[in-house]
């Protein structure tokens, strides 16, 4: 971590106060994340905070990016992005698509770098079969040859909404509709287990997504 707030993992009285602080200072989509998807229960390691001599919260530092984010700033974290929500029907089932296992998921951190598997995507790699053994994320994919070459979690989930995302295909297959058939499993896993499907997508990718059924979410 950077130099200056001494951050920590908020707890108790602390977790309250952090979420004060998103949603009173922060506009942005990750603030949406954690109050709407996560809400009090917020899991291992996905936000620090710091606070000043008299106990008040002064920045936040979260997991993706390793972003902070401090009370003067306000400023949305990740700019450029969209929050969407599925609107669409139940999709189909559909057999080409498989659900995804550590093995996958070690085969997503690993294609993310061309030099192969990152200290910080193997910590990435780590998080995610945490959230998948204790049920807090689940993978969608389509495999060829045995092995995985489109990928689409659910990356976060609470009883009401899921949060969609890391959605990749290996650059041989693209272009064949497997990100496509990936996100609508995730989808369709997440309307069938009584959640409200999210994601959030960059500005480019949005025309994509809407025509599958999201819709962009005001911040």
């Amino acid at each position: 971590m950077q130099t200056g707030p001494k951050y920590k993992t908020p707890s108790g009285d602390g977790i309250g106060k952090a979420l004060a602080f998103c949603s009173g200072g922060i506009s942005g989509a990750e603030a949406y994340v954690f109050l709407r998807l996560e809400g009090a229960a917020l899991p291992e390691g996905r936000l620090f905070s710091a606070e000043d001599a008299a106990g008040r919260v002064t920045s936040v530092l979260f997991l993706n990016g390793e972003r902070a984010v401090t009370a003067a700033e306000g400023a949305d974290p990740y700019p450029g992005l969209r929050l969407m929500r599925y609107a669409g029907s139940l999709p189909a089932a559909d057999a080409s698509v498989c659900a995804l296992t550590n093995r996958d998921a070690l085969a997503f951190y690993t294609a993310q770098s061309p030099g192969g598997l990152t200290p910080h995507n193997e910590a990435r790699y780590v998080y995610r079969v945490r959230a998948m053994r204790d049920g807090l994320a689940a993978g969608f994919g389509r495999r060829e040859n045995g092995n995985a070459v489109s990928f689409a979690f659910i990356v976060a989930q609470n009883e009401d909404a899921a949060l969609i995302g890391d959605v990749f295909t290996l650059p041989g297959y693209r272009n064949r509709g497997y990100a496509k058939k990936a996100v609508l499993a995730a989808a369709r896993g997440a309307l069938l287990s009584g959640r409200t499907p999210f994601l959030l997508c960059g500005e480019e990718m949005e025309g994509f997504y809407e025509r599958i059924g999201f819709f962009g979410i005001k911040k």
